[in-house]
Parts: C-alpha cells; structure tokens; sequence
C-alpha cells in the first residue's frame, strides 16, 4: 500500500514529463498504458479501478477475444491480494465483438457510437462518470495500417473530451509494431503509470518495470528513511537486476546513502545488482570518496547533467 503524507504533493498529480499517475485521472483525459510485462498491466489496471470504485464510476473493460471473461476474471488478472468489494452492475466486461455491427473487424465509429451509448447508460444509472479501458491496438492495427486506429483515437479523444467519462487505451508493446506503437501513443497527450508506492510532501516513490525497480524522486532525509526502506523492500523479492532511478533525486543524506549500499549487499547475496541510474554528481563524488563504490552488488550508471 503507498504511503501519503501532508497537503502538498512532489511535483503535484503527474508523474515524469507527459505522464500521468493512474489514480490521478480525471473524467475528460484520453490517455494511453504502454506495458511490456502482465505485472504491469495488472499494477495499471488495480489503480485504475480502485480509483474509479473510490469515485463511483461507472467502469467498463473493453476486452478481446483473449481478454477476462466477466467480472471475477478480470478481477483476478489484476492480481488483487483481497479483491475489493464491488457493486452489482458497476464494473462491466464486455467483448469487442459486441460493440461492432461488421464482422471480422472493428470499426472505429460504431465502437465509439457504442461507448456514447454506454456514457449516457452510466449516467442514467447514478453514476457519475464513465471509465473505460481495454487493449484495442492490435485489434484495430492491421500490421503497419495504423488508419483504423488513428481514426478510432481521433474520435474517442472528440467524445470523450466532454468531461463525462475518461479513457485508458491499453497496449502491449510486445505484440504491437515499432510503427504502429509510435502512432498510438503519439494519439494520445499522455502516458498513464503506476501510482506512487510512496507519495509525500518531500518524497516521490514509483515502481519500474522495464527495467524492473524504483524511481526516486526529491529529498531523502531523517523523516523519509523509513519510507526508502519500506520501498527497497517492496521490490527485494525481483528476480534477476534492479535499477533505481535517481535522476530527480534533490537531497539524499548518508544513511539514505547506507539504506541503499544495505540492499545492494542484499542484493548481491542472490548474485543480482543494483544500478543507480541518474545519480547526482555530487552523490557520485560521495559514494566514491568514502569508497561504496566498490559495494558488492552496486553498479553506478552515467551521472545525471545538472
């Protein structure tokens, strides 16, 4: 569970530049989920719905031909410890095959008909927005032919800019073409990630997945040591390297230093590595002056230009 603390928030609701917490979504945004692995999507897709239970949306899951079934499989994708209790009715799955008359493929504007249809159902059934994501991208590409899906993009992002619903388009950089890839995102003016393990007034803590780790943002002092550690240990259990990235890191005192040389050595011990990645010149000149750069287990990236 992420740790919040104070009135004021790092760096306010967004994430890196052109990226957007997923709990901090708003109805009105248009937004894409690029993921490489299914422990990322599943991260994405629990904010994604825990927000909107939280907020008493409407949620609906646009699924293929391989997605969840109903509900409970969905439920279950999304790697919940304890599935959180929802209403009848507020969480809906339906096939793509279902919000489109022609057979064989999507067409964009009876897809986005349908969802039009199903914002004004959301609103007659109390709720107050409608949210919706699914993994459409390959459905909607033909190998390099991005048409379809730019024309889709194009029209969701008209619909969906009322404020009455919000939209996470899905896409699985695995099975999806450089080319085609770029355009997707490039439809979109941001990018969802994670929400933050940790998010206080002083410290921002997200978790990575490609490559596997954390990204450290702002100042690590006495009132945040306990936060560091419980990060670090939040990814202990990551098989294979893990890389921290430290590049927006502010201030970062000698046991904040010790904390992370600790989980090196641990590290080290299943005979993995840590990279940080990013790191302060100053904090280089540190770790090398009183010799941590020879750390079992640690490996240092290239400095970050101040």
């Amino acid at each position: 569970m992420a740790h919040t603390d104070g009135a004021r928030h790092l760096g306010g609701t967004s994430g890196t530049a052109g990226t957007v917490h997923v709990g901090d979504l708003r109805p009105g945004d248009h937004v894409c989920a690029l993921y490489a692995s299914d422990e990322e999507q599943a991260s994405v897709l629990r904010g994604f719905l825990l927000a909107g239970l939280d907020a008493k949306h409407k949620i609906l899951y646009l699924a293929g031909a391989d997605g969840p079934e109903g509900p409970g499989e969905l439920l279950e994708q999304c790697r919940f410890t304890g599935p959180p209790p929802v209403p009848a009715g507020q969480l809906e799955v339906l096939r793509t095959a279902e919000l489109s008359p022609r057979q064989g493929e999507l067409d964009p504007a009876a897809l986005v008909g349908s969802l039009r249809e199903a914002v004004d159902r959301s609103r007659s059934e109390g709720y107050r927005a409608l949210r919706v994501t699914g993994e459409l991208c390959t459905a909607l590409c033909d190998g390099r032919d991005v048409s379809r899906l730019l024309r889709y993009e194009a029209l969701l992002a008209a619909e969906f800019g009322s404020g009455e619903a919000l939209a996470v388009c899905q896409c699985d950089t695995r099975r999806c073409d450089p080319a085609a890839l770029d355009a997707f995102a490039s439809a979109h003016p941001r990018s969802v990630e994670v929400d933050p393990l940790i998010r206080t007034a002083e410290l921002v803590v997200v978790r990575t997945f490609d490559p596997p780790g954390l990204r450290i943002e702002g100042v690590v002092d006495t009132a945040s040591h306990r936060h560091l550690r419980d990060a670090l240990q939040s990814v202990a259990a990551v098989r294979g390297d893990v890389r921290l990235e430290m590049s927006r890191v502010e201030f970062l005192d000698l046991t904040g230093l010790r904390l992370l040389m600790t989980f090196a050595r641990a590290r080290a011990a299943r005979h993995c590595t840590v990279e940080l990645a990013g790191m302060p010149p100053h904090l280089l000149h540190v770790i090398t002056l009183i010799g941590w750069d020879r750390t079992p287990g640690l490996r240092l990236g290239a400095a970050h230009a101040c």
